[in-house]
């Protein structure tokens, strides 16, 4: 008799390390979450308004598998105005259900078995994970900390073999709130045209940015949209992460292939959730202004917070709404935020989470309301001041 049913696609990867801390501690009174990404403000009236509109006009059933067509062309005047891509809105944009899906659909549908997969450490967990469910590679790239934590083009060169197959960028990037800077991104951009390299890059964050700065997508630059698959999404933006609702936008090959395997997934993203996207794009953004506004508020108080700490040094944020201080003067990660756990009763979660070499920092999410912060800056020192500078290293 077989002994074991799961299969070894499935065992090859584990479990994201932030809804590992999630699900240990959801049930546990008297904490300050700070490991889930996920804003606390609620979806703007308008859209929710759409939403029960579109309810009583009987939008109900299956939409195109591609997405509302209204709905695409809308996100096409989007990318062309803010984003300086031009997509055919027929062929090239697939709208999914949340961003995480056009991830996974995305590799799915390029990554062969073997294909390597250059990948920012730290970055995201999901794009190691997704690499190898589709039986590829990762290759991790470290970003360092006096870099700011951003992919620089030098770096990514020295990874790049026969093998490789894609680079996976994503600015600003979730963990570390780095923002690459448009020389950062058109060196890796000559890179994937001298080699032939595919670009995926994760686009999540990119109205959430700060100290003036512009976000700026690789796939604008010239002869680089037909290797690149952008992904986007509502849910940081617009707070609209339990929509699920997102997009992608690529070459017309790459789209239908995308759009072939969403129909075995999920047929297509919620016919509600795309009528609710439609009136996020059109209707008023300074919902989103008055939401980055408070964002950049919480994190300018929250570093200043942990700066006072000479335990702790931290790169200051330009962009999404995490804070990866570097906690090593102190212990490891996984120990760290164990610490600040039990002592300070702060979740956060473990650097290590995010590859090898976030093991000196844990991810602080500042999309939590200031009294929250305070109290958790407040409880952060209580718990570091009884660890001395280089005592319990881990």
């Amino acid at each position: 008799m077989r002994e074991n049913f799961i299969a070894d696609r499935a065992l090859s990867v584990s479990m994201s390390g932030i809804r590992k801390m999630y699900n240990l501690t959801r049930d546990i009174k008297g904490l300050i979450h700070l490991e889930i990404g996920e804003p606390d403000f609620p979806t703007p009236h308008h859209i929710v308004e759409a939403a029960k509109k579109a309810l009583d006009e009987g939008y109900t059933h299956y939409t195109s598998n591609l997405g509302y067509m209204d709905l695409r062309e809308r996100i096409a005047e989007k990318l062309l105005k803010e984003n300086k891509i031009e997509a055919n809105p027929a062929s090239e944009i697939i709208v999914t259900a949340g961003a995480m899906q056009a991830l996974s659909l995305a590799i799915l549908v390029t990554v062969n078995h073997g294909d390597e997969v250059i990948i920012p450490d730290p970055a995201y967990e999901s794009f190691e994970r997704q690499v190898k469910f589709a039986e590829g590679i990762p290759i991790r790239v470290k970003v360092k900390e006096e870099n700011e934590f951003r992919l620089l083009p030098e770096d990514v060169e020295k990874a790049i073999t026969k093998r490789t197959k894609m680079i996976i960028i994503n600015t600003p990037s979730n963990p570390t709130g780095s923002v690459m800077s448009k020389k950062d991104l058109e060196g890796v951009a000559e890179l994937a045209k001298q080699h032939n390299l595919l670009i995926l890059t994760d686009e999540i964050y990119e109205k959430i940015i700060y100290d003036g700065l512009k976000h700026f997508s690789i796939a604008s630059l010239p002869e680089m949209k037909n290797r690149t698959i952008s992904v986007f999404g509502f849910s940081k933006t617009y707070a609209m992460t339990g929509w699920r609702v997102g997009y992608a936008v690529s070459n017309k090959e790459v789209i239908a292939q995308m759009n072939k395997i969403q129909e075995f997934y999920v047929t297509c993203a919620s016919s509600i959730s795309q009528r609710a996207a439609l009136a996020a794009l059109e209707g008023p953004q300074n919902c989103v202004e008055k939401m980055v506004k408070e964002y950049e508020k919480r994190r300018n108080f929250l570093y200043h917070e942990l700066s006072r700490c000479d335990k702790i040094s931290c790169v200051k944020p330009k962009g999404a709404f995490y804070l990866f201080p570097n906690i090593s003067k102190i212990l490891k990660s996984q120990k760290a935020a164990e610490l600040l756990l039990k002592k300070g009763k702060v979740v956060t979660v473990p650097g290590r989470a995010f590859g090898k070499s976030g093991d000196n920092f844990i991810r602080l999410c500042y999309a939590t309301s200031m009294n929250d912060l305070q109290e958790a800056a407040a409880r952060i020192h209580i718990a570091l001041d009884g660890y001395p500078k280089g005592d319990y290293l881990g």
